[in-house]
């Protein structure tokens, strides 16, 4: 089967759902395209593949024009099109949604990563699918980390910004780590206002190793309908390296495993994992590593898309 995926970089949205799994794939002709133009036609792909929005003002006729070609179109999506009033990115809101609906209608196909996404999509595509997110544990930067120094963390984008204030002046003596920084105006402003131990971002394929800087992370989440449509990675990101999550008590943070901690209220939780012993951190990171592996290995998950290509 000869499959294009399309890409508009090397962000973690598309190296998540695009450009790893579909690498692992090795039974199909993968094409990776670096966005899309007219030469896509000449490929006669069986199946294109690409992640929320298609980067063409004509993308409905795009679409159109590929499936009159005999391709079958998928548009994968992660979260929900409609930004929340502080997005980092609000301002092109209105774009985005108008663009993320037309895809989701006019493909044939959506996949996302839960069935709570899975309902919204359903009022425009009927055709939609769960493929969760996973991690590839072969990969060097999701090995489980072999020192421990008792420290808090987070790591991620700074679209997150109004949920690490979620935890501010919770932290009593405790300092955090927060990795992702970078030099947009964003992460400035978090810095002046948040004390933090600040570790610089790393590219996606090395991400994972900003996880060696703590022992306990966490995942503070505003409660509001377009956060609650985004998905559990931070919980797959930190079993995977084999350490316990502290996260906010609310969709989509709904597994149930050891070293996995529901938080209502952040100082009462950070004073927790503050406390926590070295060999407690171990054993429910231990536990939490366990429970990703069974259920969020990308070669576990790849069969479901393998099924969904049939």
């Amino acid at each position: 089967m000869k499959i294009g995926i399309v890409c508009k970089g090397e962000g973690g949205v598309d190296y998540h759902r695009l450009i790893k799994p579909f690498s692992l794939m090795t039974e199909h002709d993968v094409t990776r395209c670096e966005g899309v133009s007219e030469d896509m036609f000449d490929y006669n792909f069986d199946v294109v593949v690409f992640s929320r929005i298609l980067p063409i003002k004509k993308q409905k006729e795009f679409i159109q024009e590929l499936q009159k070609r005999g391709t079958y179109v998928i548009c994968d999506i992660d979260d929900h099109w409609i930004l929340s009033s502080n997005h980092a990115t609000k301002k092109i809101g209105d774009a985005f949604r108008k663009y993320s609906i037309d895809a989701l209608m006019y493909a044939d196909e959506v996949w996302t990563t839960h069935e709570v996404l899975g309902k919204e999509v359903g009022r425009l595509n009927n055709h939609w699918h769960v493929i969760p997110n996973a991690l590839d544990p072969n990969e060097p930067m999701w090995q489980p980390k072999k020192t421990y120094s008792n420290r808090i963390g987070w790591a991620g984008g700074i679209t997150h910004f109004h949920d690490l204030m979620l935890t501010d002046g919770c932290w009593g003596d405790t300092t955090p780590v927060i990795c992702g920084f970078n030099e947009h105006p964003e992460w400035i402003k978090l810095s002046d206002r948040f004390k933090a131990d600040y570790i610089n971002a790393l590219p996606v394929t090395d991400y994972g190793l900003l996880y060696d800087q703590f022992d306990i992370a966490i995942a503070p989440l505003e409660d509001n309908k377009f956060n609650t449509m985004k998905s559990n990675l931070k919980i797959i990101e930190a079993g995977m390296k084999g350490l316990p999550i502290f996260v906010q008590n609310i969709h989509p943070y709904t597994d149930d495993a050891k070293g996995i901690f529901k938080v209502n209220d952040w100082a009462t939780s950070l004073q927790e994992a503050s406390n926590m012993e070295t060999e407690s951190i171990k054993g429910y990171g231990t536990e939490l590593r366990r429970y990703v592996l069974d259920n969020y290995d990308i070669n576990k998950v790849n069969k479901l898309r393998t099924e969904r290509l049939k």
